[in-house]
């Protein structure tokens, strides 16, 4: 049966009964730490196994440190999985094969990763990547829920959002796949209504689990990306975009796709308030690419798209996109895509027809 939007809200800030489990344990360990550790000799093992839950005082190894996604997913067709986060559950370190979304729908998180602590508030949606250790906790009346995607269908998703000439797309692939420590990306959306909703659309078609739901929901998930970029691209926090000066790494690449036809290092350095020398460094480390490499892209992107959506002649494609040199234009488009820009356009042609 699908929940109307007031029963899931009821649902989601009800406590069920393992939450219940986890809070009166909490709270037993925090008001008495004497006898805790009896208190939790004299549990029901029967209960903790049949609902797996998790008690540290009665393990002898750790929890679940790493999932497979055949684990998590058992192997069911469906590639993404949405649950609530369980209040009280004592936090424990973790890693896993696939993406975790986590959803901060009312209240404030703490989570960890990689070793780097953030208190996540409402509207935050933070995209945990494979392989990145990390632990989670909420201990009160806040809500959360995780959105679980199997790499391959984050990549179709996720990418699928941004255009392909966009410098943010391989920003975020150097975020999420190339550096190695401190994987993650945060998009503050504070308290958007529309976000907010979209995220509860989502929720309610996993439960209903109705026909073609992962159709659905793999469509939702591409418009749940889009509707962040468009709104919150410039509220986007990682381990790269944030440096001393507060400025955002995607406001700079955002600031490159729009002046790309004459922007140069010296001049967007300074626009930003930076030495040419500690600039191009920023560059670097927050997008694998240099700062030439980067226009270079945005021009090529740019200039196939004309070809592929105009009839314009090479020449004014490559002063369209701010090459100098007609010549310099064909040399740099035959060595990165193997071919002319002519043949380019042939070929796209004969695919599209």
């Amino acid at each position: 049966m699908r929940l109307t939007r007031e029963e899931f809200r009821k649902q989601l800030y009800a406590y069920n009964d393992d939450e219940l489990f986890y809070k009166k344990l909490y709270f037993e360990e925090k008001e008495r730490p004497k006898t805790f550790h009896e208190y939790c000799l004299h549990l029901d093992r029967d209960l903790i196994a049949s609902h797996a839950l998790y008690v540290p005082e009665l393990l002898k190894e750790n929890w679940y440190t790493y999932l497979e996604e055949k684990v998590m997913f058992h192997d069911m067709a469906e590639n993404i999985m949405l649950y609530k986060h369980y209040r009280y559950t004592p936090e424990f370190v973790h890693e896993h094969e696939f993406f975790e979304i986590l959803c901060i729908y009312d209240g404030t998180a703490h989570t960890s990763i990689q070793g780097i602590d953030h208190t996540l508030h409402t509207g935050d949606v933070c995209i945990i990547p494979p392989h990145t250790k990390h632990s989670v906790g909420i201990f009160d009346d806040s809500t959360a829920f995780n959105i679980l995607i199997r790499g391959t269908t984050f990549q179709s998703t996720f990418f699928q959002a941004l255009t392909a000439d966009s410098a943010l797309a391989q920003f975020f692939a150097h975020v999420l796949y190339r550096k190695t420590e401190g994987n993650y990306l945060i998009f503050h959306s504070g308290e958007d209504s529309a976000i907010r909703e979209m995220q509860e659309t989502m929720y309610i078609e996993y439960l209903a689990q109705e026909k073609y739901s992962y159709t659905f929901l793999n469509s939702m998930l591409i418009l749940f990306w889009a509707m962040l970029l468009r709104y919150h691209e410039n509220d986007i926090e990682s381990i790269l975009t944030k440096d001393t000066s507060g400025n955002s790494m995607t406001e700079i690449l955002n600031y490159l796709n729009q002046h790309y036809q004459t922007a140069t290092l010296s001049e967007t350095a300074e626009h930003f308030g930076y030495s040419t020398s500690h600039f191009s460094t920023l560059i670097k480390e927050g997008t694998g690419q240099t700062f030439l490499q980067i226009i270079r892209n945005i021009k090529l992107s740019q200039a196939c798209r004309a070809l592929r959506e105009s009839t314009l002649s090479n020449s004014a494609i490559c002063e369209l996109v701010g090459y100098d040199s007609p010549e310099h234009f064909m040399r740099t488009f035959k060595k990165t895509y193997g071919m002319t820009p002519g043949e380019y356009r042939r070929k796209y042609k004969e695919e599209s027809s």
